[in-house]
């Protein structure tokens, strides 16, 4: 199954309407030339975004920028692929508009849309709110900032579970782990040659197998 980039919907309108006192812009416009836009999203504060929407799974972020200047970032943990999204700046009037492309999964839903269920969830979601956030605090030069989010902060229990383990006692489970058993007794089960049998979500390994 093709897996495809499904891109934030951006109003029609006019370039020329936004030199207008009191038109409407496009849904995404920002008042920051495209090249100026490129420049701060490459500086996207991604460490405050992990740290402050990952689960209670260690996860890091590997970020790419094709030719045409969509910038992406995988998601994965031990090297498994736990998420995707892009950024792609377009011109438009004297700014630039900037739409967000999440992956999609198996299912053909946008991973972590609200609605999914994971056995190892790696994002809080909704995914979509926290990339606005994640695009807004570049454009505007300052740190990642939760507090800024609409609610519901989170859909997931197990993630929201996850979470409260790591920040009450430093607590992590592992991708490698099998669903709801602890990561010091799936620890221990390996060192007394237990054979673990571990679920996988099944996202997409890489943003080059991506549709546009």
């Amino acid at each position: 199954m093709q897996h495809r980039l499904v891109w934030s919907m951006v109003l029609t309108v006019a370039a020329a309407a936004l030199a207008g006192c009191g038109e409407t812009r496009p849904e995404g416009y920002y008042d920051v030339a495209p090249q100026a836009a490129l420049a701060r999203l490459r500086q996207a504060d991604i460490i405050g975004f992990r740290d402050a929407r990952q689960c209670g799974m260690l996860i890091s972020f590997r970020q790419l920028e094709d030719a045409s200047g969509i910038i992406s970032w995988d998601v994965s943990s031990n090297d498994v692929p736990v998420a995707g999204f892009s950024l792609k700046v377009t011109p438009s009037g004297q700014g630039s508009v900037i739409a967000i492309g999440v992956l999609t999964g198996p299912n053909g839903a946008e991973v972590y849309d609200g609605e999914q269920h994971y056995t190892h969830p790696a994002l809080m979601q909704p995914l979509r709110p926290s990339l606005r956030e994640l695009v807004d605090a570049a454009i505007e030069k300052r740190p990642y900032d939760w507090h800024r989010l609409p609610q519901p902060l989170n859909t997931d229990e197990l993630c929201g579970s996850e979470r409260q383990n790591l920040e009450a006692g430093g607590a992590v489970y592992s991708i490698d782990d099998p669903q709801g058993m602890p990561h010091a007794d799936a620890e221990a089960a390996r060192s007394l040659g237990e054979t673990l049998s571990v679920e996988r979500d099944g996202i997409p390994r890489s943003i080059t197998s991506w549709g546009k």
